[in-house]
């Protein structure tokens, strides 16, 4: 994989953590220890999506952090082993399993913390008539995928398929993109589609209707990069079938709470968010549009984040 690095360096121009993928390619290559800088890839694939040679920059880095023994991987290891969640649930849906073709995925963020996200994507499943089922979740394997540990995310994943092939389940609609991204790469049983594409392929578009709010829109690198440019596009027309729409400038610029940097260094996650968050102030938007968990946490300490299914419900009267 990295022999067909042709060390160009249009990685290094792209990277928002200002990383050297060639040096950490390169050091890996010569059998050396793992570079702590590898710790700081927030795992955007903004590399991986520039490079001509299609170097799987990211998942190399992945597995170099393996070697790596730090609180905040500690903390998610600890979390999963424990709770069976990448974090300590406030409270846990009690879903009801019966067989069905659909099943609502929420992830762990949304799942046990916020709670208010997977509400509203389950009203407005509701109000577009699907038929759905949940399971007793667990952890997709996605937080231990970002830190190396492979094999203990493929036995997190399996405990959601298992559950999944039971009910008859052909179809998972998730509403996280490290889920959604997870679900697509690492396995083939099952449709998997983020709530946006649904509602795209059911015309939500038709009754929504326009409120007197300004909304710009982040992209989450989850969705953007490795499951559809396209979906962030769905989101566009969402919003301006809603409200007022003014374009953030680098929309697709991560904001620094991927590849768990924010657990492990809330510093950097915070420096990395500056610039986006700059690019908000200069916006002034009522509120910042998001489609991820992990994006809304993140924006929030600096402006309104509301993930887009909570703006659609709201504009369908499905919630306050």
């Amino acid at each position: 994989m990295s022999r067909k690095c042709i060390k160009c360096g249009v990685c290094e121009m792209v990277c928002p953590s200002t990383l050297s993928p060639l040096r950490l390619i390169d050091n890996k290559r010569s059998r050396n220890q793992p570079l702590p800088e590898a710790l700081d890839c927030t795992t955007c694939n903004a590399c991986v999506a520039a490079c001509p040679m299609g170097v799987h920059i990211t998942k190399s880095i992945e597995k170099m952090r393996d070697y790596f023994k730090t609180p905040g991987y500690g903390e998610t290891l600890y979390n999963i082993s424990t709770y069976g969640a990448s974090i300590v649930p406030e409270g846990r849906p009690k879903p009801n399993p019966r067989p069905c073709k659909t099943a609502y995925f929420a992830g762990c963020l949304t799942g046990y913390r916020l709670q208010h996200i997977s509400d509203a994507v389950t009203k407005t499943l509701d109000h577009m008539g699907i038929e759905f089922t949940r399971i007793d979740e667990r952890c997709c394997g996605s937080p231990l995928n970002r830190i190396g540990r492979f094999d203990l995310a493929r036995e997190m994943l399996e405990k959601n398929l298992r559950q999944f092939r039971e009910l008859g389940v052909e179809t998972i609609v998730t509403s996280c993109p490290g889920c959604t991204s997870t679900l697509l790469e690492y396995q083939e049983e099952f449709d998997v589609c983020h709530y946006l594409d649904l509602y795209d392929s059911y015309d939500i578009y038709g009754a929504l209707h326009k409120e007197p709010y300004r909304a710009t829109l982040q992209y989450p690198c989850h969705l953007y990069r490795n499951v559809s440019p396209y979906t962030m596009k769905v989101a566009e027309n969402i919003l301006k079938k809603m409200c007022e729409y003014v374009p953030l400038e680098e929309a697709e610029r991560c904001c620094g709470a991927g590849g768990g940097v924010r657990r492990n260094d809330i510093g950097l996650a915070r420096m990395l968010k500056k610039r986006k968050a700059d690019d908000i102030r200069r916006l002034a938007p009522d509120v910042v549009a998001v489609a991820c968990p992990q994006c809304s946490i993140q924006l929030s300490e600096d402006a309104r984040a509301e993930d887009l299914s909570i703006l659609v419900a709201r504009n369908l009267r499905l919630i306050a």
